[in-house]
């Protein structure tokens, strides 16, 4: 999976000038991301928050935003020595990038919340004595904060790793089961609520017989992008997506092409809150590009 295969890398130490962004909002604003005052980038795929988030010689992906647009969780470094990182917003302005508590003192990666903003979903080896072991674990947002981490699943012992998690608003949880012996993934499925989540099913019309890794679900639920080897693609890993349909069941899945897809490895992706923007993980830093009617183009 991307850099997870199977490079290994010095976590680099970093010290950035302090950048506090500030903007003028009125208060009915105040509940909508401001993209730390960027304009837009168009449709073509452009470094998000340079010099702030996508630091120049340092490796970062997989970032998450609150749906009230004050709280940013990414990761900085490459697996396994990942750290994820976080930002809030007060008072109109941003904090600076800085370790997340609960990342402190073990390596972790691919934060996502739920829609609803509640929980925090992760991959780490919290706890493992193997730090290539990652599992799924998450927080609860508090009035004080976050809560402690708890582990939701550890499925397949140590030979199978789970990676990007992504969540829709009925607690549908999909992630990549990642096969080490196998080097290929598939795509779970585990049913959360505030009691926890249930044993994870493999999701077997969006499955191949080649690798099949990161999925991406909309809030709704009606849509996937994920990433697969299955033969007819460009190369290596590409996008493709699927729809649900009325009666519960998916689409094909299919190629999303040269606007998302290349020769070179086309892992995970993700949306921002609003829709708006497609966030892209190339050469080490994050991107981002309008999502336009890309997503449409597809709907059958």
């Amino acid at each position: 999976m991307k850099s997870k295969v199977f490079l290994t890398y010095l976590v680099i130490s970093i010290t950035i000038s302090p950048i506090i962004i500030s903007c003028n909002r009125t208060k009915a604003e105040e509940k909508s991301f401001d993209y730390f005052g960027q304009t837009s980038p168009g449709d073509t795929a452009v470094v998000f928050a340079s010099g702030t988030i996508s630091v120049e010689g340092v490796h970062e992906g997989a970032m998450t935003i609150s749906s009230d647009g004050d709280e940013v969780f990414f990761v900085r470094g490459t697996w396994p020595y990942a750290k994820i990182m976080h930002m809030t917003r007060s008072g109109g302005s941003w904090s600076l990038p800085d370790t997340a508590e609960f990342s402190e003192d073990c390596w972790a990666t691919e934060p996502v919340f739920s829609p609803d903003g509640r929980y925090l979903y992760f991959s780490t080896s919290m706890g493992k004595s193997n730090i290539k072991d990652y599992n799924l674990w998450r927080i609860k947002k508090t009035k004080d904060g976050w809560s402690e981490p708890v582990s939701l699943f550890d499925v397949g012992g140590e030979s199978v790793w789970e990676f990007h998690p992504t969540i829709s608003n009925d607690g549908s949880l999909y992630f990549c089961w990642w096969d080490t012996l196998l080097q290929a993934g598939d795509i779970y499925l585990s049913q959360c609520s505030d009691q926890g989540c249930s044993e994870p099913v493999k999701i077997d019309v969006l499955n191949s017989d080649a690798s099949d890794a990161d999925p991406y679900i909309d809030p709704d639920g009606t849509y996937m992008i994920f990433a697969s080897m299955r033969p007819g693609g460009y190369g290596l890993h590409d996008h493709y997506i699927s729809f649900k349909k009325s009666d519960g069941s998916w689409t094909s899945p299919e190629n999303m092409g040269s606007k998302i897809n290349s020769e070179k490895e086309d892992y995970d992706m993700d949306l921002s809150p609003d829709g708006k923007y497609i966030f892209l993980y190339l050469n080490g830093d994050i991107y981002w590009k309008e999502a336009g009617d890309l997503i449409e183009s597809y709907r059958k």
